[in-house]
């Protein structure tokens, strides 16, 4: 959720970085994802533009909903998604579903954080572990209150 604190406030920036070949899908349930511009450099953000279908007034709050959908058709990817936050807001939620998982499958996931203006990389702290749901091959977490400032990250076993 976040407050607009201008006048009006009609987008807001995303940043993003998924590691695999091909560029992931982003769609929300609830504004236009527009501008969505992927970096071939590794060490360095996507991004994409969050619209509101009607622009915040002063002091007005909006949930700001993202899915990504990532396939790593050619198993080239890391295993981890990564979000930078830069402004305060109440939650990030992390759903990540692992279809190919075997049954067997039951290892934990981390939640690690990085200071912004860190290399993409390094320098990360470990938050948590979030353990793996069997029953629907997927990891789901919600970070209440995440300190801005930071890159939030995601990393699993591949």
């Amino acid at each position: 959720m976040i407050q607009s604190k201008r006048f009006y406030l009609a987008e807001i920036p995303y940043n993003f970085k998924w590691t695999g070949s091909t560029p992931p899908q982003l769609s929300s349930r609830s504004q236009i994802i527009a501008n969505v511009k992927y970096n071939p450099n590794k060490t360095q953000w996507d991004g994409a533009v969050i619209r509101f279908p009607q622009p915040l007034k002063y002091n007005e709050c909006a949930v700001v909903n993202v899915k990504t959908e990532n396939d790593d058709y050619d198993n080239t990817a890391q295993p981890h998604l990564s979000s930078k936050l830069e402004a305060p807001i109440d939650v990030i939620t992390f759903r990540v579903l692992l279809a190919y998982k075997p049954n067997s499958f039951n290892t934990p996931a981390k939640l690690l954080r990085k200071r912004i203006g860190t290399e993409i990389d390094g320098g990360y702290e470990t938050l948590e572990s979030i353990p793996f749901d069997r029953e629907h091959k997927l990891y789901y977490h919600c970070l209440i209150n995440p300190e801005p400032g930071y890159i939030y990250k995601i990393e699993w076993e591949k």
